[in-house]
């Protein structure tokens, strides 16, 4: 029962009967892939390999072998919106253009990517305005969009 010369990518079924395929040969081994479980294991260059047939196989075969388990690796990434993320340390203050843009990139990184991150911490500001925040810059040079009192009257008043 032993294959004298096994074939990387041949077919073989091993003593036990389980069907297997050789991906490599290397150093005195061959790397086999179970065609029943697509786990990968090492054996000796000597390891008894037979012709695979229906009838000595005690395993029965996966329809279709070597199927990855996990995500496609062309899967897209799911971006985290950054819009959120400077809001909130706009809002919160304390931060630099410069402090906000690194925690952008630290935060959403795939998502920023590519883009012009203090040209979106400009517009989320002008917008943070039109909706009637303050903007704010201390002596440091820290942003901040504060309330405007008369947005802040308006939520108080009754309707």
């Amino acid at each position: 029962m032993g294959a004298r010369e096994p074939r990387v990518g041949a077919e073989y079924a091993t003593a036990s009967g389980l069907p297997v395929r050789v991906v490599a040969v290397s150093g005195g081994q061959l790397e086999l892939q179970s065609l029943a479980s697509d786990s990968r294991f090492y054996v000796p260059a000597g390891y008894p390999l037979g012709p695979m047939s229906g009838s000595n196989l005690a395993v029965a075969r996966r329809s279709r072998p070597h199927q990855a388990r996990g995500p496609a690796a062309s899967a897209p990434v799911r971006m985290k919106p950054i819009a959120p993320i400077i809001d909130a340390m706009l809002l919160a203050g304390g931060h630099t253009m410069r402090g906000i843009v690194r925690e952008i990139r630290r935060k959403a990184s795939a998502a920023s990517s590519g883009k012009d991150l203090k040209a979106n911490v400009r517009a989320r500001f002008y917008w943070l305005k039109r909706r009637g925040y303050v903007a704010e810059r201390d002596l440091r040079g820290c942003l901040k969009a504060a309330q405007s009192a008369s947005a802040a009257a308006e939520k108080i008043a009754p309707a």
